[in-house]
Parts: structure tokens; sequence; C-alpha cells
């Protein structure tokens, strides 16, 4: 991370510390104009009209205002927040936001965007362009978004919009637990929750991941609050214990955001018989996420190069894509799933150059510029392509 983006970074957590609430989102293209919607602005969630509003918006009337925005290096701007209630709309939108501001709105594609309401019509905006930025802000904050935003306010977060049965059905499943498990068995866990409260429901595989990365995320929230119970109650005397117990929080929620959609992926893959090994080994030391059929296939120069997949997974994948580039040197073109949120046309572009196909959950590709959508392949598409590389005729 650049020292720049550092003190941008920084200044955010702050910020957003001290207010205590905020609003963001991922850039998507609807946000931006490229889905050939006749929409204009910024999409809002409607949860969030508290943070532009002083009451939500009343089916059947329009209302606005005009806010100031304060982005740090920039002379403040006007913005209009509006609610659209006639006719068949039923929305909230940030309108003039990219005409009064210096962005190539294009560019911000897949970019996290907060809104802190400072008082009164000023706001203080952030936009955070870096993988390394996105995920250290949502991990400080607990935020998953898996649902593209989330409204925070002191420590109460909308986000994940669950089913009654499945908030009860994780509840009851964190009572049973006094410490943390690893982060594979996380997975696990919450695996089983999610199928005791859907096993009757038919859902695609594009559903699925993210319902299990949903219900992992949440399960893991809820039993942090549990086992962090004492230290939410009692204040720290001294300093030291509190950046401890902070640091503590915060590197494992790292380390199970680091790891959740590998596992999700292994079941997955496993879940239809697929060979795979997990993690591969390549050249040297090099070890991609996913190799199929094996690492002893990869290893043997007589076997088909053209009967040989990579599969990297990473959840956000803004600058990280090219770390996969030299991962697994026999294989040219490489697949990399991705739970990123809309991407900008040149990065789809430097993309294809490099002959890496993205997979995306079928849910997000409506957050992508319209006219790449047929680049990207859903999760199901992926699987099908692998099957019939090894599912077809004996290994």
């Amino acid at each position: 991370m650049s020292q720049n983006n550092s003190g941008k970074l920084s200044s955010l957590l702050e910020a957003a510390k001290h207010i205590g609430r905020f609003y963001c989102k991922f850039v998507t293209a609807n946000d931006v104009g490229l889905t050939n919607a006749h929409q204009e602005g910024i999409h809002i969630s409607k949860s969030a009209w508290g943070i532009f509003f002083q009451e939500a918006g009343t089916k059947g009337e329009n209302k606005h205002r005009i806010v100031k925005i304060d982005i740090e290096g920039l002379y403040p701007f006007d913005s209009r927040v509006s609610y659209y209630g006639k006719g068949t709309r039923n929305e909230y939108r940030i309108t003039r936001f990219w005409t009064n501001s210096p962005f190539d709105k294009a560019r911000q594609l897949g970019n996290l965007i907060i809104f802190l309401p400072m008082g009164g019509d000023n706001f203080k905006v952030y936009i955070l362009d870096t993988d390394d930025e996105i995920e250290l802000f949502t991990q400080t904050f607990s935020l998953n978004l898996v649902n593209n935003n989330a409204v925070y306010n002191h420590g109460i977060i909308e986000e994940l919009n669950m089913s009654k049965k499945l908030e009860e059905e994780i509840e009851k499943t964190v009572l049973l637990y006094n410490d943390f498990p690893s982060t594979v068995n996380m997975a696990t866990i919450s695996r089983a929750i999610h199928y005791k409260v859907y096993k009757n429901t038919k859902k695609n595989s594009d559903q699925l991941l993210l319902e299990w990365v949903k219900t992992e995320f949440a399960t893991f929230r809820t039993l942090e609050k549990k086992l962090y119970q004492e230290y939410l109650t009692k204040p720290f005397l001294e300093v030291e214990p509190l950046i401890t117990v902070a640091n503590s929080i915060l590197n494992r929620r790292k380390s199970r955001a680091g790891q959740s959609l590998e596992h999700h992926v292994d079941f997955l893959l496993n879940s239809f018989q697929l060979p795979f090994a997990h993690p591969g080994k390549s050249e040297g030391n090099k070890k991609p996420d996913f190799l199929l059929p094996s690492n002893n296939a990869y290893s043997d120069s007589n076997y088909p190069t053209s009967s040989l997949i990579f599969l990297g997974a990473k959840t956000t994948c803004k600058d990280r894509w090219r770390q996969i580039l030299n991962e697994a040197n026999r294989i040219s073109e490489k697949h990399l799933l991705t739970l990123q949120q809309g991407i900008s046309a040149n990065q789809l572009d430097e993309m294809a150059e490099e002959k890496v196909t993205l997979v995306v959950p079928e849910p997000y590709h409506k957050m992508y510029p319209a006219e790449y959508r047929d680049r990207l392949w859903t999760v199901e598409k992926f699987i099908e392509f692998a099957k019939g590389k090894y599912l077809t005729k004996e290994m």
C-alpha cells in the first residue's frame, strides 16, 4: 500500500470510528451508467435512508436535498440525494456526484465508496481502490458486503438480510462453542447451519457459494460477540491490553476471511467428485489455489497440457489478479473465481490480454459493464467445464 493510500485509509478509519455512522457500498455498473438502464446516479440501499434523510421516503412522493461532499484533496462540491417514490419507483440515489467531481466514473467500478454524515448537509466521502484498503476497512468494522452494501450505526450493522430461521439456527449453534474453531471447521459449521435451514431448497452452485460465505460471516460475527462479551462490557484500565485484544480480533478476522472462500470452493468441487489439488504445487515453491486434476498430473511432462486447469480463488481481485499469472507456467489460460462486485473495463481488457477468465457468482454479473458480461463465467459454467474434462473419461 502506498504512503498516500495509507494516509487516506488512516484518516478514514479515524473519522469512521469517531463519527460512528456511515454507509458504504461497492460501485457497480448501474452506479456509473454502464448497464443501459435509465436510472442516474449512485444507488443507495433503502436501509440507509437514516444516513441521508431525517425521515424515510413515502411511496407516491419524490423528495430531494442538496448535500456538500468533502473528499480529501478536493474542493468540496454539491450533490443531490433523492428519494423517488412516484409511479413504479421506490429507491434512493445520489445524483450530480460524478458530474461535479473530477473522477472518471467508469474507472470507479468495483471500488468501495464510504459516506460519513458530518452533521447538517455535510458528508465526508472516501473511495478505496485497492484490495488491501478495502479488506482492512471491512475487517476493522466487521463488514461482509456480500450483498454489496452496509449501514454502520455505532456497532449495529445492517447488511446481510438473513432469514429469522437462519439467525436463530446460528444463535443456537454458537452456544455450543467456547473458543474459535479453525478456519476450515468454521466453514464446515456454517455450511451445516445453512443445510439444516435450507436442505429442501433447490439452489445452484452460484447461489450456494454466496450463501455459504454469508452464513459463515454471520456465524463468525455472532461467535465473536459471545466470546468477547467480557471485553465489550468491562472497561479497559490500561491502553496496552486494549491494543492487544484489538489486534487479536483483527488478526483473527483476517485469517478467517483470507481462507473462507477457498474452503467453500474446495467443498463445492468435492461435492461434484472433481479431481483437484488444494493447494496446488507447480514450479519451485509456487502454490496455486487449485490445480485440476492433481499435482502429479501437473508435474508429469507427458500429461497433456490441454487437460490441466488452474483455478485461483480471491475474494477481491482489483489488483491481486496479477498474482496468479506466474503460479502455473504450463497453463497459459487461467481461471480466477472471485466475489469481486464489478471491475472497470480497462481491468477486464487487461485480464483478457493475459488470458485470465473471471469466474463470478451469477448474481454479481449485473454489477459489471453490460458489454463485458459475456466474458464472465458463472460458477456453474466452470463446474461443467471441469466435469467435461474429467468426468466423461477414465482418469
